[in-house]
């Protein structure tokens, strides 16, 4: 297979890790355990200056560079590979932040679809914000661009869920079927799959699906995120780290 030659080093962490199928139709997206010391041919990276990545020790990691961010605009380091097809992806993450405003997660994202906003650009992302200022906390969200209206199932702020700064680990799911989109989470990257949001939205193929991260202040704080492996559900060549077949529960009911 193709390699991509690995960008430069430092450190922090988010982990990928996947399952088993659970009949999902064939995505053309394809596992990857991040083995090796450079990144499989299968990615492609945009906004490669917006951070200080590289693979190495079997996870890939990424050092937020400011400005970066997904919200407003797209200007975060992405790792994506394109499909027209549906997909169930997740990802298992430990991710270290220190006072300041950063986002790590999955998106799925159409560069041929205009958002509410009338804007080139739309996008679906499952991500974990960390918010520094006074608060230096994190939440769990679910949004499109510059939108998280709770009406259409998006989510601003996951019920229950608040962790401090420091390192953070969660899993994190999110499945197409035709325009609809769930996601899920796992907080504390253990036990069932919670239940975040189901959302139908009309983003045109072809969609860029993978992980991202980034630091959105314009100065101060840190993050840096290892990703230790993405799995496809459907892709016959993953590995069965962590099986789909747990059944997915409310955070509510978890709490009680």
């Amino acid at each position: 297979m193709a390699r991509v030659t690995r960008c430069c080093g430092v450190a922090l962490a988010l982990a990928v890790a996947l399952g088993v199928s659970r009949g999902a139709a064939a995505a053309d997206l394809k596992s990857d355990s991040f083995d090796g010391g450079s990144l499989d041919g299968v990615w492609n990276v945009q906004n490669p200056n917006s951070a200080d990545w590289a693979v190495e020790d079997g996870k890939l990691r990424i050092t937020g560079a400011h400005n970066s961010n997904v919200w407003a605009e797209d200007t975060s380091t992405r790792f994506t590979q394109t499909t027209s097809q549906d997909f169930d992806v997740e990802s298992s993450a430990l991710v270290h932040y220190l006072d300041a405003s950063i986002v790590a997660g999955i998106i799925a994202y159409s560069g041929t679809t205009q958002d509410i906003n009338g804007r080139d650009g739309e996008w679906v992302t499952l991500k974990l914000w960390g918010r520094g200022g006074t608060d230096n906390n994190a939440v769990l969200q679910y949004q499109r661009r510059e939108n998280d209206d709770g009406a259409f199932g998006y989510v601003g702020t996951q019920p229950d869920y608040l962790v401090d700064q420091g390192d953070i680990p969660i899993g994190l799911r999110v499945q197409r079927t035709g325009d609809e989109y769930q996601s899920w989470f796992k907080p504390g990257d253990a036990g069932d799959w919670v239940d975040v949001g189901k959302v139908t939205s009309a983003l045109q193929d072809p969609l860029e699906v993978g992980i991202y991260a980034g630091n959105a202040d314009g100065d101060g704080g840190e993050i840096t995120a290892w990703f230790d492996n993405f799995t496809e559900a459907s892709d016959t060549g993953a590995t069965a780290v962590d099986p789909k077949y747990k059944t997915a529960v409310t955070w509510g009911a978890l709490k009680r």
